[in-house]
Parts: C-alpha cells; sequence; structure tokens
C-alpha cells in the first residue's frame, strides 16, 4: 500500500531521507538549544547574589595584606594559609553551578569563606601587635681593641639595636670568627658574654657562637644597648657579627 503524501506543511519523518533529517533536526538542537543552555547555566552561575561573599573576602584579604607588618616570614604562614583558603573556597562557590541539591553546600562554603577571611584580619592585628619585629638590620657592634676592627681577649663591646622596646624580649644571636683563618684557629673554644647596659641581673656568660640568647627588656625606653665581653686565648684576633636579632613577646 502506497503511504498517503504528507499535508502541506508537514515535516517527512519516515521514507529514504529520515535518517538525514532527523541528524540535521538534532545537530540543530544540539548547536542552538545546547548552547542556549550552556549560556542558562552561565548566567546562573556569575549571577549577581554571588559575587558579595566572593568580594568580602577578597576585601578582607587586601586588608589585611595592606596593612601587614614587618617581621620573620614563618610567623605569617598560617594567616597566609586561612586568608588562600579562604579566597579558594569563595572562588569555588562562585563558579559552582546553581542546583538545589547543593544549596547548603554553597552556604557552607561561603561561611567557611567568611570565617577564614575573618581569622587572617584578626591574625594579622595580633601580629602587628605582638608578632616578632626582625631588627638584625638595626644593630651595630661598636669597640674592640686594635684599629682593624677585630677584638681579642677581654675587649669590651658594645652592641646597640636602633629600635624602640616595642616587644618584651630580645632574642639575639652573634657569630664570632677568627679574623685571619690561615694563621689561626680559635673560633671553638671562644666564648663570651653579655649583659644590658647597666643590668647585672641579664648577664649571661659562657655563650658560644651561634647560641642564642635572651633578655628581657621590661619598662626600657630607647635603644636598646648590651654589654659584651670576649674570652678567647691569648693572641687570638677575633671578628664578632649579628646573625639574627629578634623583639618578641
Amino acid at each position: 500500500m502506497t503511504p498517503e503524501p504528507p499535508a502541506r506543511g508537514d515535516t517527512v519523518t519516515h521514507g529514504d531521507n529520515s535518517p538525514a533529517i532527523g541528524f540535521v533536526g538534532k545537530l540543530f538542537l544540539s548547536v542552538f538549544l545546547g548552547d542556549f543552555v550552556d549560556f542558562t547555566d552561565q548566567a546562573k552561575r556569575w549571577s549577581g547574589w554571588n559575587w558579595p561573599p566572593f568580594l568580602l573576602v577578597v576585601s578582607l584579604g587586601a586588608y589585611a595584606l595592606i596593612y601587614a607588618p614587618d617581621g620573620p616570614a614563618r610567623q605569617f604562614l598560617w594567616v597566609h594559609l586561612a586568608l588562600g583558603t579562604a579566597v579558594a573556597l569563595a572562588l569555588v562557590r562562585l563558579v559552582l553551578p546553581a542546583r538545589s541539591s547543593r544549596a547548603h553546600g554553597r552556604v557552607l562554603m561561603s561561611a567557611a569563606a567568611v570565617i577564614c577571611s575573618f581569622a587572617g584580619v584578626v591574625g594579622m592585628d595580633h601580629l602587628a601587635d605582638h608578632g616578632e619585629i626582625d631588627v638584625t638590620g638595626r644593630t651595630r657592634i661598636s669597640g674592640g681593641t686594635v684599629t682593624d676592627s677585630t677584638v681579642t681577649n677581654g675587649s669590651r663591646l658594645r652592641l646597640v639595636v636602633d629600635s624602640p622596646a616595642d616587644r618584651s624580649r630580645l632574642r639575639l644571636t652573634l657569630a664570632v670568627r677568627d679574623a685571619d683563618k690561615a694563621a689561626q684557629f680559635c673560633a671553638p673554644e671562644t666564648r663570651y658574654s653579655a649583659q644590658l647596659l647597666g643590668n647585672t641581673s641579664t648577664r649571661v656568660d659562657d655563650v658560644r657562637s651561634g647560641q642564642t640568647i635572651g633578655f628581657p627588656l621590661g619598662g626600657l625606653q630607647g635603644a636598646i644597648d648590651v654589654e659584651i665581653t670576649l674570652l678567647t686565648d691569648e693572641g687570638c684576633r677575633m671578628n664578632l657579627f649579628v646573625t639574627d636579632a629578634v623583639l618578641h613577646d
């Protein structure tokens, strides 16, 4: 039996040409409708409601970094980690497709990002008030018994930190080296004693090269002044260097 011809305006969906027509139809839907669906999903994903938490996190992070105090980089590690986590969570939350099944996860992600960013700001503020202050570059040593800045047994030196005592303690590390390594080998047996100027209760004796010592600063005003006395073998000529000087609580 011969099938009835299609009415005017109808689309042929059977016969020899139907596979080609079906393919063209699917291609049309894939190109246009598929792109439309992707565009709609992107619009939901980047909608205005997603931006406030992200901008808040970025603003808090920028504030913390701009007003970061000076100090050893290691003390900022946990603050930077908190800020980085906050930005990462906020960014993931921003680009995550909006689906009802993920609503609770998005809320928790936003809350965690904001909490981490606030923790970073509070941490940076705490470090500004109580963090370590590296004053190695503001420290100088004067004194000695010979004209070429080397020191000998019994030499008395002064170590001055050109910085106010903004913290309660000073941590100090000195290096003692032979002035003429080719002619002597005195550094391993060299010791020194140190104390805050005019404060014998802070005296520390028998300190080796590279050993870290500390001094309580209390209510000290002005520059920090440390008296140092070198103890080495007779005839040895030594050099003294500051390798680390840090104010801390």
